[in-house]
């Protein structure tokens, strides 16, 4: 019982020391943007998907340095299928919302992208440097095309003025982005320990851990913005939120978690759960060409997502 209370606590302090950083980086990161006058999707594209998935990033990297090839790949491959399933579900289910057409035709192609070059690349069992090297470059390309349309996502829109009350403090922000991402490293520190710990416990392979339980961890960021971004209707930054974090998780993270330290691929994750994945983001493709997302695909994405989990868990 002690060992159980133990490992709780460290996945819970983990998962809170990773949101609290994650939020606060993101939080700074928006003021300074939105002080540019960046518009919404353009934000939930750069600034909130890498904030969001900072988590992902630092548990993914530390779990590989540390030997946890099967946690550092599940979660990725995890937080994808949360992204897309429960986290666009969920808000889809709360409010049917509008996709803005230029995210279909620029970055759902490049969310697409990301999951041949994940296939192709790891179907050998194993992500080399050079594939690394390729997927990290891939990331780079999807930035720079991103920057360079920047003005298509924000014409017909009022740029916000500088105002008094945003000009940033420098000192101040800097002194908090730095704790914060202390806060990350030792929250993935805590959530790695506490997931290994309870899949020895429980005799559990890693693999499910990182699937499930490091995935939804890792993956709170992204679901508090976009209740955050359907509060306040900004249902532009939920998309580019979802598809920026997927798509750097794939390319931008687990390229350079592979870059560091070749990444071995479990093979039951390249015939069980990479097909999820990839069968998740293509479904955005016929759910998106309408240019809306409705309750009831919502409804579906959720159901997929549960049904996932459900299955893993029966499987052990």
């Amino acid at each position: 019982m002690t060992q159980i209370i133990i490992i709780f606590f460290q996945l819970v302090l983990g998962i809170v020391f990773l949101v609290a950083g994650a939020e606060f980086v993101t939080h700074h990161c928006i003021v300074l943007a939105r002080h540019l006058g960046v518009r919404p999707i353009i934000v939930g594209l750069t600034v909130v998907a890498f904030g969001t998935s900072a988590p992902e990033f630092f548990v993914t990297v530390m779990a590989n340095l540390q030997g946890q090839a099967g946690l550092a790949v599940g979660n990725i491959i995890g937080s994808n299928i949360a992204n897309i399933g429960l986290i666009l579900g969920v808000a889809a289910t709360i409010m049917p919302f509008a996709v803005p057409m230029r995210l279909v035709r620029v970055e759902l192609p490049f969310l697409v992208l990301s999951v041949i070059l994940i296939g192709v690349a790891s179907w050998q069992g194993v992500l080399t440097r050079l594939a690394a090297l390729v997927l990290i470059v891939s990331f780079g390309i999807y930035l720079f095309i991103l920057f360079e349309k920047r003005g298509a996502y924000t014409q017909g829109a009022e740029t916000e003025e500088p105002s008094e009350s945003l000009e940033p403090r420098y000192l101040f922000r800097t002194a908090i982005i730095v704790l914060s991402f202390c806060s990350l490293i030792f929250g993935s520190h805590l959530l790695i320990k506490g997931a290994v710990s309870a899949a020895r416990l429980f005799h559990c392979p890693e693999l499910i851990i990182g699937l499930t339980l490091t995935a939804l961890g890792t993956s709170l960021p992204e679901l508090a913005s976009t209740i955050s971004a359907l509060r306040r209707k900004e249902t532009g930054l939920i998309i580019g939120n979802v598809l920026g974090s997927n798509f750097a998780n794939s390319c931008g993270i687990l390229g350079t978690a592979a870059l560091i330290k070749p990444l071995p691929i479990d093979h039951h994750v390249l015939v069980a759960d990479f097909p999820v994945m990839a069968a998740l983001s293509l479904a955005l493709i016929p759910i998106f060409r309408d240019g809306k997302i409705s309750r009831l695909e919502g409804f579906i994405l959720l159901g997929a997502y549960i049904s996932y989990i459900a299955i893993i868990y029966l499987k052990i």
